[in-house]
């Protein structure tokens, strides 16, 4: 890949591109076959593992090695294909490995010469000639050769083949060992007997030049030197990627009688048996060894041996120096090649984007080989990728294997050639085939990501579907250039999970310059009818869209024919006539011929012989299927029965395919599959001979692809159809005893399991155990299979990261198809409550994935489950719960998983076993990763009512809506989603103009009319391509059409005041602008104006439509209010109703459909006025003012703050256009600036409201269920409900209650909106584009289980730290809180001032005699000085100074106030005793400093460990230092140049430290973005930096280590640190508290330990006992919706009935039918039973959040190390920390892009 450009590549240029993309290191490693057995038995003992961890590690690579004569009993085969074999292997080796390919070990065996497999017809008939000749009647080697050789005239040219042992010779694969044995030994004859006479006729014939050099040699050379010809003296690159090994056994020659010495040497048997050397051989190897190699091979590339002979020949106990010796030359040596070479050739940091479009690009140019004879469909693709006026997708469809893939492998090249003249790129994808390609929203990603690459474009990852698909279509192929041109292909849909089915996520039109094709089986999963859908999206028009859909039909017999003579000389082969007939009747016997069948039949008919007969069993072949299963019977009988069926079982039963490592070794660990490859022997090490799987490969080869999945090298098959009957046949066939057996090998494999452990293997065979000696152990061995390493993570070369995504995707994965019984345990100890894992997955793996995966087993039915498998899977569900919460920010934000599972699960510590143990893996492991530890729980536990979370927007929804029968929501945001809400599927996606300001409102009308009929019938209507929608920004409307086409439009330069549907039938509109005086309607349908108003007596106020009435009021500003009416829609003018004046003081005025409501100003007598509309509407007469009746309203008990600042409506169930509405009484809520007022007439008929305080952003509430209130500020939804409870003197009190609180936090909330059924449930909207969907009564119940965070009333300004206390200040400054911090968050205390006073500054020290009492000094605004106990902050001060100019004040340790006027006086305020023992405070020490210092910039710090307080002078020239003993210095700073022109903002210093940190606002500490917070821990060993967006970074100062980095769920305010605890005041008004866990102190674990939710001994709080009983009913409810199909009120929403990619919750709930008082009353009589805050009319502070941004200028920040010395300063270090020069913290530079300190 280094040759390509890199540009070019991702242009789709596939001619130049490799055939493969390797990342394995593949050696051949060539050796005779008894004499190295020592040798290669150490290298897989020794070395080869070790090889395999250092390419994994460091280059992530796979190392693989090929031992073709390891492990088996001989080197012959019954086909003798072992030649061949070995050939094809060093083919492979040389083609795949990046670096060294073959290696040879040699000593004095020359190799096996065995009889050729093959002979050319010519050279055969020449040397049987000569047999022939010279053979007379005691010889008979001339009929032998007839016997063995059979000539195969199929091949061109024609050729002898020397037939297969078992053809003659049957009982050579015998199960019986004698009779096996008996058949050895004669074929052992036979060959011997062939091989001489081929010899000596070969000989002969070379002598008199009948034959040439290299056919002589063919009989004569060994495999070894084949072997070695092919490997190493024909490669180019020997020496770079070669070895040699050589042995010399000195005393060899004198050792020919030893036993084993034939096994080391050639040797041959002179007439009286005795062993002599075979000279001819030695020959031949002495000129190999000597010669040949030497003159190829460097000598650094030759190592050499010379060893002693033993009788018992090379052995570990006689040569363990020289094994030793080799064993690490042979590692270095290779570890030296493989360096130099792979840092050459291979990308080690290589994109994921380019691995994802390699893979495809490959495939692409394997597939275009395959094209063939499909020039008409080719035809009709150029055709329209060349019409330019076609701007929507194109299908090609066909049945499986009908060569749809290949048509499009092939457009992509072609396309070239059309768009000869232009800029072209290709995006292809083959859909499924690479993990990045298995679900749509990869491959959305993935192609939006190169897009990105060729044009220069950014995006964003998305997590919906929709959402990728909009910025797919909006911001980048809108943006691609148009002289660019783009070819999109997306090839097999059906390959993809089915939520891709419906496919939305398809644009439906392109810019002209873009083309897209995609490809789909025609009858599956109705992907063809949807994509119909999509393309033919104006359904009015009765366009012609055939040309937009191609089929691929199959092959007729004619054509297949034509096309098998092509392949057939292609192939230079031919068939005998009568095969050759039967073909051709066959094929004729078929009417659709599929490319996938033509290749099937063709590879078979290809391993026929001339000579062959035809197998019965091939004439019941009919389809696709039936030749696959053809295919695998034969090689079945071919190759060991069981390993065939098992390899290709863990093959298939792999994501996406197994590596050639990952194969052998689960092999090696099946005891089945070596059972039956030892059958007749044990070989030293039990593992698989690799040379048995390589022939089943090698018949496989033309079915299986090598690619890269996981960051690994994997073989796959390369059609689906094999992949679909392996697991037929094989997998789903198999009974559970073997599929457990199955899938728990490839458990072993990934867990490690057998890792350096000895797996027992049982005998069976009885003749065996004899031979081994096995009777003690009953047969059974206890051995190491060496199973390659399968770590979690790995560092690489370069210091980074590396994840085994083998391990991470692949265990779980298959953990799924294990039984419930089995799988969940090794899920709970591998998987979920493993944090290893847990942590590298969510490293690296997607939120849809593990979402699945915990799904996956959320649903696994409860039946026949034990107790403790269902409490583990209890266990799962609670942490999904949580994932269902936190997964798409930790796919963001991978490094928060150890916080937001701790935040939320401490609670459970030493309750729920296996998140206790998760819990003491996060205390243990995580510090090594992130040096922070959660001390308690401090994130909302899950169970929190969360029914479903949608994320379909990119921008903040607007706006958010129902369809009447509630089955639809309508949400708006730059784009209008409708949610099918009986599905949670989306209905609608509809493109909106691109404006520059955001869209305000939506109004859906699902069933327009374009005809002027007025019938109206408001019935569910789910035909959603029929919906229109009017939406509208300040400056501009539209009316849109379901199908994106805006039918309508409007600008107003001013801005509208209204636009508003006033007849949802016939899309009659109102548009009001600003400021205007004139009112116009249109109608959207038919594009035109119907009426307008104008002449009004002032500028319009208001405008309301009442649809009910087709009514409209209009409101001017001198209070003159006018009705009209729409009386006749074929008309389609205003008729005025009536008129009347309202006071001009008028506050705000709503319209209730039934009710114009208005309010008044404070000094108003009135609390509002509601005028019934109903009156207006039905009277014939025009009503005057004095005609119109207004119902003044007047409290007994006025709202407090009169000024209402939004009325707020009740959502109301639409009403029937045809029915007449009654009046009902007017209910709203007034909102004033700290509490709700939910106005209603009371049972005794009277007006009244109920006061619920707090300050609110949104508020609602629904008619049918008007007691719940629905509330959001910032990101807390806060619910409540209210009573209205008649007394026994028949008057009404109110009362309500928190009934229930959740905190999002991820978002503020932008809209509420509440659904009326069986069961309450309410959606809310988010600024981050996301919908989640709430149960009430289920957060109800998490509500109660779990306690809301403390919180303080306003935003925290600023947080201190003293012991176990934290003080907290408020952003208005009056409100003092002392909390508890360390342990559990508490507010023990607070203090509140009234306006308008004020807490300028405040300080806190401890009682100097009594260590349990803390004081906290408090300045106020007045300049009064008040110091309180903490404990008693609310209580009267026990001092008080009145001072008359601003302070600042100081604490020091030893229990002192040091205060500071800014007319530059210095005193202390100090304790002492009373006789009476109790503390008193004292001012003293009152001195004037002579510098001025009126902004009193000033800190302590310790000199000489003394505290000292220093003061800046205002112009940052000199200093002023006052010790403790009274002593002031005064000290001129050298370096002021750099001060005079700074705005000193802030500064602080660590009182433990002799340094200051000086905070400048002209410049910006510049880190990975704008730094927010930044503070040192007391000893200064670590920083603290927040960054933007709310990242916080731990970093150790003495080497600059990043040591955590965490995401904060909101805005920080305030942070401060000490030496064990980091506080944070939070923007939603609380604490947020994290224990700093260094893993070098050697003391952090007892640390940890100590803290109280670590105890598991703890006494378990009652509100835990709640949560876990609320979270087991969430479970329990579950576990029944799984298992009680009959229970008819359990109806899933938001589950469709396939996979999903969401994990979604069920919930009980009818959406069409209607509420009833009964659900209310329920809802209301719950409150006394749990109300622990039910109040009346109080002004607590409510529990919710404000989004005030607070803002800190932070922009340089400067570092003062000041040393003291014997009471003299000598100097100050000041160093800048902007972008130009160097920053300094206490001596360590800290680098301008990191903020690394060094």
């Amino acid at each position: 890949m280094e040759n390509i450009n890199n540009m070019d590549f991702l242009r789709g240029r596939c001619q130049e591109i490799p055939d493969v993309r390797s990342k394995v290191i593949r050696i051949f490693l060539s050796s005779t076959f008894t004499d190295t057995l020592a040798e290669r038995d150490s290298l897989i003992e020794n070395v080869f593992l070790k090889l395999k961890d250092y390419c994994r590690q460091k280059y992530g690579l796979e190392f693989q090695y090929v031992d073709m004569r390891w492990g088996i009993p001989n080197e012959s085969s019954n086909s003798h294909s072992e030649v061949q074999t070995c050939i094809n292997e060093i083919e492979i080796c040389k083609k795949y490995s990046v670096a060294t390919n073959f290696i040879v070990l040699l000593s004095h065996r020359y190799g096996s010469r065995p009889t050729p497999a093959i002979i050319p017809a010519t050279l055969f008939e020449i040397l049987y000639e000569r047999i022939r000749l010279n053979s007379n009647d005691d010889d008979d080697d001339d009929i032998l050769l007839s016997q063995w050789y059979r000539l195969d005239t199929n091949r061109i040219p024609a050729v002898y083949i020397l037939q297969s042992t078992s053809s003659i010779l049957s009982n050579i694969n015998s199960s019986n060992t004698d009779e096996m044995k008996q058949a050895e030994k004669e074929w052992k004859r036979i060959d011997n007997r062939i091989r001489t006479c081929l010899r000596r006729a070969a000989a002969k014939c070379f002598e008199q030049g009948e034959i040439n050099q290299d056919q002589y040699d063919d009989f004569f050379i060994s495999i070894t030197e084949k072997e070695i010809l092919n490997g190493i003296l024909t490669a180019p690159d020997a020496n770079q990627r070669t070895l040699c090994f050589l042995r010399e056994i000195d005393d060899i020659h004198e050792h020919l009688l030893d036993s084993k010495a034939s096994k080391y040497i050639d040797v041959q048997y002179s007439k009286t048996g005795e062993p002599i050397v075979d000279n001819e051989a030695e020959t031949l190897l002495n000129n190999l060894k000597y010669n040949r190699l030497p003159s190829k091979l460097q000598s650094s590339n030759i190592f050499s041996y010379k060893v002693h002979w033993t009788s018992n020949g090379i052995n570990r106990h006689d040569h363990s120096e020289y094994l030793t010796q080799f064993n690490n030359d042979f590692y270095h040596a290779v570890k030296q090649q493989i360096d130099q070479c792979v840092k050459s050739r291979v990308l080690i940091n290589s994109n994921p984007l380019e691995h994802e479009v390699m893979e495809h690009a490959i495939q692409c140019k394997t597939y275009s080989t395959k094209f063939h004879s499909r020039s008409d469909i080719l035809d009709r693709l150029k055709e329209y990728i060349m019409n330019k006026n076609e701007h929507r997708a194109c299908v090609v469809y066909g049945d499986s294997g009908c060569g749809k893939t290949s048509v499009l492998a092939k457009t992509s090249f072609e396309v070239l050639k059309w768009w000869s003249d232009r800029s072209v790129s290709v995006i292809l994808r083959f859909l499924g085939t690479t993990p990045s390609s298995s679900t749509i929203h990869k491959t959305l990603v993935s192609i939006s990501e190169q897009i990105c690459q060729l044009y220069n474009l950014s995006m964003e990852i998305y997590p919906d579907i929709l959402q990728l698909r909009c910025q797919l279509e909006t911001d980048l192929l809108s943006k691609i250039p148009d002289n660019e041109y783009l070819l999109l292909i997306f090839d097999s849909i059906d390959q993809l999970q089915q939520d891709a089915y419906d496919c939305q996520w398809l644009p439906k039109t392109f810019p002209k310059n873009i083309k897209c094709i995609v490809s789909t089986l025609p009858d599956h999963g109705g992907i063809l009818s949807n994509l119909n859908s999509i393309i033919n999206y104006n359904q009015l028009s009765n366009e012609n869209i055939e040309h937009l859909f191609i089929f691929v039909p199959p092959f007729d017999a004619s054509t297949v024919e034509i096309i098998y003579n092509d392949w057939l000389q292609i192939k230079q082969r031919t068939l005998s006539n009568e095969q050759r007939l039967f073909i051709t009747q066959w094929i004729k016997e078929r009417n659709a011929i599929v490319p996938l069948f033509m290749k099937l039949v063709f590879d078979i008919l290809c391993t026929w012989h001339s000579y062959d007969t035809i197998d019965n069993q091939l004439k019941t072949c009919r389809t696709v299927d039936d030749c696959i299963l053809y295919l695998f019977n034969q090689l079945q009988l071919k190759h060991n029965n069981v390993l065939f069926r098992r390899a290709l079982s863990y093959m298939t039963a792999c994501r996406s395919g197994i590596s050639q490592n990952e194969l052998e070794d689960v092999l090696s660990l099946d005891d089945d599959v070596l059972k039956s490859v030892f059958e007749h022997y044990i070989p030293p090490i039990q593992r698989l001979p690799g040379i048995l799987w390589t022939r089943i490969r090698n018949d496989l080869d033309e079915y299986i692809t090598e690619k890269e999945v996981d960051d690994s090298p994997v073989i796959y098959w390369y059609h689906r159809r094999f992949i679909e009957i392996v697991n037929a046949q094989y997998l789903s066939k198999t009974d559970e005893t073997e599929r457990t057996l199955i899938f728990s090998n490839m458990i072993d494999l990934y867990t490690e399991a057998w890792k350096e452990k000895n797996k027992p293997l049982k005998i069976d065979n009885k003749k065996l155990i004899d031979k081994y000696h096995l009777f003690e152990s009953n047969g059974e061995i206890q051995a190491n299979r060496l199973i390659t390493s399968q770590p979690i993570e790995f560092i690489d070369d370069y210091g980074q990261i590396q994840y085994n995504k083998r391990k991470l995707n692949e265990l779980p994965e298959i953990l799924c198809k294990l039984s419930p019984n089995l799988a969940i345990p090794i899920a709970v100890n591998k998987v979920f409550f493993n944090y290893s894992f847990m942590h590298a997955k969510t490293q690296c793996s997607s939120f849809d994935d593990i979402a699945f995966l915990m799904q996956h087993f959320k649903e696994t039915s409860i039946q026949q489950l034990s107790k403790e498998v269902l409490d583990m899977k209890q266990e799962i569900d609670i942490l999904l719960m949580i994932y269902m919460i936190v997964g798409r920010l930790l796919e963001e934000y991978p490094n928060n998983y150890v916080f937001e599972f701790s935040s939320r699960l401490l609670n459970f510590f030493g309750i729920k076993p296996n998140i206790t143990h998760l819990i003491k893996q996060f205390d243990e492991q995580s510090i090594n990763h992130w040096s922070l530890i959660v001390p308690y729980c401090q994130m909302q536990p899950p169970g929190s009512g969360l029914v479903y979370s949608m994320n379909k927007h990119t921008a903040s929804v607007t706006h958010l809506d129902l369809t009447d029968d509630q089955t639809a929501a309508i949400s708006l945001s730059n784009r209008i989603v409708v949610i099918d809400m009986t599905t949670g599927r989306t209905a609608l996606d509809v493109k909106l103009p691109v404006l520059n300001e955001s869209y305000l409102n939506s109004t859906t009308l699902p069933n327009i009319s374009y005809s002027n009929e007025t019938k109206y019938t408001n019935i569910p209507n789910k035909n959603y391509q029929q919906f229109h929608f009017l939406v509208n920004s300040l400056h501009h409307m539209y009316f849109v059409s379901a199908d994106d086409k805006v039918k309508f439009e409007k600008i107003s330069n001013i801005g509208f005041m209204i636009v508003e549907i006033l007849d949802l039938k016939h899309g009659l509109c109102i548009i009001t602008e600003l400021d205007g005086n004139s009112i116009e309607c249109w109608d959207l349908i038919h594009n035109r104006q119907v009426a307008r108003l104008d002449s009004f007596s002032s500028q319009i106020k208001y405008v309301f439509c009442i649809r009910s009435y087709k009514m409209i009021v209009v409101v001017c500003q001198d209070g003159m209010t006018n009705f009209y009416s729409i009386m006749d829609l074929h008309q389609t003018s205003f008729t005025h109703r009536g008129s009347t004046q309202i006071d001009q003081h008028v506050n705000l005025i709503a319209v209730d459909e039934s009710n114009l409501i208005y309010t008044y100003e404070g000094s108003a007598p009135n609390d509002f006025i509601y005028i019934n509309l109903k009156c207006i509407h039905e009277s014939k007469n025009i009503l005057s003012d004095t005609d119109i009746i207004k119902k003044a309203i007047t409290f007994d008990r006025p709202i407090e703050t009169k000024t209402i600042k939004k009325i707020v409506l009740p959502n109301r169930t639409r009403l029937n256009m045809n029915s007449t509405e009654s009046f009902h009484s007017p209910l709203f809520i007034a909102m004033t600036t700290n509490c709700l007022c939910v106005i209603h007439q009371c049972e005794d008929q009277n007006f009244s409201y109920a006061r619920i305080d707090g300050y609110f952003d949104i508020v609602a509430m629904h008619e049918n269920n008007q007691n719940t209130i629905y509330t959001a500020r910032g990101g807390i939804i806060d619910i409540f409900v209210w009573k209205c409870i008649k007394t026994d003197e028949d008057t009404c009190s109110h009362t309500y209650e928190l009934y229930a609180s959740i905190d999002i936090s991820s978002s503020p909330v932008t809209g509420i909106k509440p659904v009326i059924g069986s069961t309450l449930i309410f959606l809310c909207s988010l600024a981050n584009g996301a919908i989640h969907i709430y149960q009430t009564e289920q957060l109800h119940e998490a509500y109660k289980a779990v306690p809301s965070f403390p919180r303080t009333k306003n935003v925290i300004a600023t947080v201190q730290l003293h012991d176990t206390i934290a003080i907290t200040l408020d952003n208005e400054r009056r409100e003092l809180a002392i909390w508890s911090y360390q342990h559990s968050t508490s507010i023990d205390s607070i203090r509140l001032y009234s306006d308008p006073l004020m807490v300028n500054e405040f300080a806190i020290i401890s009682n100097k005699f009594s260590s349990n009492m803390i004081f906290i000094l408090i300045i106020l605004n007045n300049h009064r000085i008040e110091i309180y106990p903490c404990e008693l902050l609310h209580h009267e001060p026990v001092f008080v100074l009145q001072l008359h100019s601003p302070t600042r004040v100081h604490s020091t340790t030893y229990g002192d106030f040091l205060l500071l006027t800014n007319t530059g006086s210095l005193c202390s305020i100090v304790q002492q005793t009373s006789s009476y023992d109790n503390i008193e405070f004292k001012q003293t020490n009152n001195i004037q400093l002579n510098i001025p210092c009126s902004m009193m910039f000033s800190t302590i710090v310790n000199l000489d460990s003394n505290e000292s307080l220093v003061v800046f002078d205002d112009n940052l020239q000199s200093i002023a230092i006052w010790t403790h003993t009274c002593l002031l210095i005064y000290i001129d700073i050298t370096h002021s140049e750099h001060l005079l022109s700074l705005n000193l903002k802030n500064y602080s210093n660590e009182q433990t430290q002799d340094s200051i940190l000086l905070h400048f606002n002209d410049k910006s500490l510049v880190i990975e973005n704008e730094c927010e917070q930044i503070c040192l821990n007391e000893t200064a060993t670590y920083v603290f930096v927040v960054i933007k967006p709310r990242i916080l970074f731990m970093y150790r100062v003495n080497n600059g280590q990043q040591m955590a980095k965490l995401f904060l769920y909101d805005s920080v305010i305030s942070m401060r640190v000490n030496n064990d605890f980091i506080v944070f005041a939070m923007n939603d008004r609380r604490l947020l508290t994290l224990m700093i866990a260094d893993p070098n102190d050697p003391n952090v674990q007892k640390k940890i330990q100590a803290l109280p939710s670590r105890n598991s001994q703890r006494e378990i709080q009652s509100n835990t006992f709640q949560l876990i009983q609320h979270l087991q009913k969430c479970t329990d409810m579950d576990l029944n919706d799984h298992d009680d199909d009959d229970d008819d009120d359990v109806v899933e929403i938001m589950r469709p009935n396939y996979p999903r990619r969401l994990s979604v919750f069920r919930f009980v709930n009818h959406f069409q039918e209607s509420n009833t008082n009964e659900n209310e009353n329920k809802l209301i009589e719950s409150v006394p039973n749990d109300s622990h805050n039910e109040v009346e009319f109080s002004n607590n502070a409510s529990t919710t959040v404000t989004q005030q941004q607070i803002k800190h200028d932070m922009n340089d920040i400067h570092q003062k190390v000041v040393e003291y010395d014997q009471q003299q300063l000598t100097g100050v270090q000041l160093a800048n920390v902007g972008n130009r020069n160097l920053k300094i913290i206490n001596n360590y530079s800290v680098t301008s892009s990191t903020c690394s300190l060094f």
